[in-house]
């Protein structure tokens, strides 16, 4: 896919995008809930991730689906549309285990460097790719969340309710018309490049979890299918705190679209 913005474009759109956050954070937020949230989400990519995505999706698919059955929770796949076509059945498996099915681009490109015929031609491709399977998905999260302004101005005219991005928010707002745009705190992308190990990263993600006690807003945490299945010392402690989490009544767990997310 061709096409990428640079110069004078990426300013403008830099600024735009403080804009409508700034603007969405003060004046298009949604209601504190009344119980802290936790919404828990699963960034799908597969061989897009390069070799060890590769390598260890299916086994990290398979494991996180077990642990989430024996949890009874339910979380948000955010998956690369182009797994429908080549890997159907894996993509299948975790839409019918009942996990809300959101999209992560087409081929894992980054929206903030698709020029607006790309960027046009990427959500195309992602409606027709899960349609083919006969999914829909429900909401958009950008590889690297390298989202543009173009992209919210454009998502929900394919049907997309929410965008999950990097964002500081305490709470979910209206980014762009009726787009409500979900803030994530943070991932296990600090194990991709180990940079962290296991016990690191979900020692941060229950400071996250604290704060967002102690605040009342919503904070929500992302995973990648392919670290858990190569990480075993992480999937274990991931294991143990999804635990923590089902158990922990000064909270409600939802998915990223804001559904229960308790089975």
């Amino acid at each position: 896919m061709s096409g990428r913005r640079r110069g004078w474009g990426d300013w403008a759109d830099r600024r735009s995008r403080r804009i409508h956050c700034w603007y969405g954070r003060r004046f298009r937020a949604t209601p504190r809930p009344a119980r802290p949230e936790v919404r828990l989400f699963c960034d799908f990519e597969g061989h897009f991730a390069g070799d060890e995505g590769g390598r260890f999706a299916e086994a990290g698919t398979d494991l996180l689906l077990d642990m989430l059955a024996r949890h009874r929770m339910r979380m948000t796949f955010d998956v690369v549309a182009d797994l429908c076509r080549l890997y159907p059945e894996r993509v299948r498996r975790v839409a019918g285990a009942g996990h809300e099915i959101a999209c992560h681009g087409w081929r894992h490109e980054r929206p903030r460097d698709l020029a607006p015929a790309a960027l046009e031609q990427m959500l195309e491709e992602t409606i027709a790719c899960f349609g083919e399977i006969g999914l829909r998905p429900a909401g958009f999260r950008s590889p690297e969340s390298a989202w543009s302004t173009r992209l919210v101005k454009r998502l929900a005219a394919y049907g997309y309710a929410w965008n999950a991005e990097r964002d500081a928010s305490p709470s979910p707002y209206r980014i762009s018309g009726s787009l409500v745009r979900v803030p994530v705190r943070t991932d296990d992308w600090d194990l991709a490049d180990r940079s962290a190990d296991g016990a690191r990263v979900i020692g941060k993600w229950r400071d996250e979890v604290q704060d967002a006690v102690d605040s009342g807003g919503v904070v929500s945490l992302g995973m990648h299918e392919w670290i858990v299945g190569r990480d075993g010392e992480f999937a274990s402690r991931l294991d143990a705190f999804l635990g923590e989490l089902r158990s922990d009544e000064r909270i409600e767990l939802k998915t990223l679209g804001g559904a229960d997310a308790t089975a």
